[in-house]
């Protein structure tokens, strides 16, 4: 049976599962845009596909934790604060291996980068799954998207979220996100694998997921990818669900710890 705690740190709910008998590794779930932690539930124990996986990693003996981390984040300095004292608690209290995994859905791979980037503790290995990782270019085609198709939403929503998450007025905006820019050299050397549909057109893979392959690779860095024919983003859990492959992925790495 899954020992579940969920405790508050701050203002924010945070959440932590152990297996009965654990591998003594961890994985740090970064939520997307709809992710969340309330007192005494989750997204990832409501959706299904989400909480197939979790069961899958407790069955591998993984101990999962998760933070709300101020939900709709963008990757700020309250989220990564968020998280680092999320793992302080997951060290003290269950005696993992202090090096641990990451598991980073859509928006949550912003985050991931900045703690990949600022060291914040130590990593093993970071799983992405429909990963916004290129800001500069997911926001011009966001853009350019709702003007082609004329759709009746508000101008620039990526940049007044991230203005909003990160507390900067929206007229610095522009050399807000220049600053931020996560994808300058020195990438991080820590391994990643990417899950991803070529069918997401909230999220696009070729400006996103290759984008970021072809960095590493110019770069001389480790990188996998999963490519999934037609998949859209989170349309049935399908960059996700192929939980073997991802448990493998963790797997190759923990040695070297």
């Amino acid at each position: 049976m899954v020992k579940e705690n969920f405790f508050q740190i701050k203002d924010q709910w945070n959440y932590i599962g152990i297996p009965e008998e654990s591998n003594g590794f961890a994985i740090i779930i970064l939520g997307g845009s709809i992710g969340f932690v309330s007192e005494s539930d989750t997204d990832w124990h409501q959706e299904p596909k989400k909480k197939a996986l979790i069961s899958s990693l407790f069955e591998s003996g993984y101990t999962v934790a998760y933070s709300n981390a101020h939900n709709e984040n963008y990757g700020s300095v309250n989220a990564v604060h968020d998280i680092k004292d999320l793992y302080k608690v997951l060290i003290a209290e269950t005696k993992v291996n202090p090096v641990v995994h990451l598991f980073a859905i859509s928006m949550g791979a912003i985050l991931g980068l900045r703690l990949m980037k600022e060291s914040i503790f130590p990593i093993c290995s970071v799983a992405f799954s429909q990963p916004l990782l290129n800001i500069k270019a997911q926001r011009q085609y966001e853009n350019e998207f709702i003007l082609r198709n004329k759709l009746n939403i508000e101008h620039d929503p990526l940049g007044k979220a991230i203005a909003k998450a990160h507390n900067i007025p929206l007229e610095l905006i522009d050399e807000y996100i220049n600053k931020l820019d996560l994808l300058k050299s020195p990438l991080s050397s820590i391994p990643c694998k990417i899950w991803h549909g070529t069918g997401d057109i909230n999220v696009p893979a070729d400006i996103n997921a290759f984008y970021f392959s072809q960095l590493r690779i110019n770069n001389g860095l480790q990188i996998s990818l999963d490519i999934q024919q037609g998949a859209g983003h989170d349309k049935k859990g399908i960059c996700y669900s192929d939980h073997k492959d991802i448990i493998n992925f963790y797997n190759k790495y923990e040695s070297l710890f």
